[in-house]
């Protein structure tokens, strides 16, 4: 019991002087000392991070200035991200001895699939933005749509650089099982 009551008087004269301090300077002491506590563990916290970039910065200066004591070439920057994907993209699109090929493989496979196609239109282009020569064909078919489907699936699983750009579908009757397609490659 007399520990009890002794730990209340601590307590009691503690808070005490907290309000008497608080009393006297203002809380704005109140806030600098939480501001500092703050800083304190922010501090302790981003220093191991920063330290351990440095270290890593280090590293590469030592080694750039032990290539150099060496008398090396120094090696050309690297890659982006961007400038790999573009450089991935302009591997895929087919050459220009390739194209004709290509179109007549599309072309083959019209009758492989057991549809008739009539006049394919052509239209060469340039797009800018790719840095790449386009041909855009439009290809009317007409079928059964199952035949349809399977000939676009086997065109854009064995041309890899041929993407279908639009696609439009048309019966004439409800009771025929025959669709006119218009495919834009």
């Amino acid at each position: 019991m007399k520990r009890v009551s002794l730990l209340v008087d601590r307590l009691d004269r503690l808070r005490l002087s907290a309000e008497i301090g608080l009393h006297r300077h203002g809380p704005w002491w109140l806030l600098l000392a939480l501001s500092f506590c703050l800083l304190l563990v922010l501090a302790a916290t981003l220093l191991p991070a920063l330290h351990a970039d440095l270290a890593a910065a280090q590293g590469s200066l030592r080694a750039l200035q032990e290539r150099a004591a060496n008398g090396e070439a120094p090696t050309g920057a690297p890659q982006s991200a961007s400038e790999r994907h573009y450089q991935a993209f302009q591997e895929v699109l087919a050459e220009e001895s390739q194209v004709l090929a290509s179109i007549q493989a599309v072309l083959d496979l019209v009758a492989s699939h057991q549809l008739l196609s009539t006049r394919a239109e052509y239209q060469r282009g340039r797009d800018l933005q790719a840095q790449a020569d386009t041909l855009q064909m439009i290809v009317p078919v007409r079928g059964r749509y199952a035949d349809i489907r399977r000939w676009i699936e086997e065109i854009l699983a064995t041309q890899p650089f041929v993407a279908v750009d639009e696609l439009g579908f048309k019966r004439d009757e409800i009771a025929r099982n025959e669709v006119e397609a218009r495919v834009r490659l």
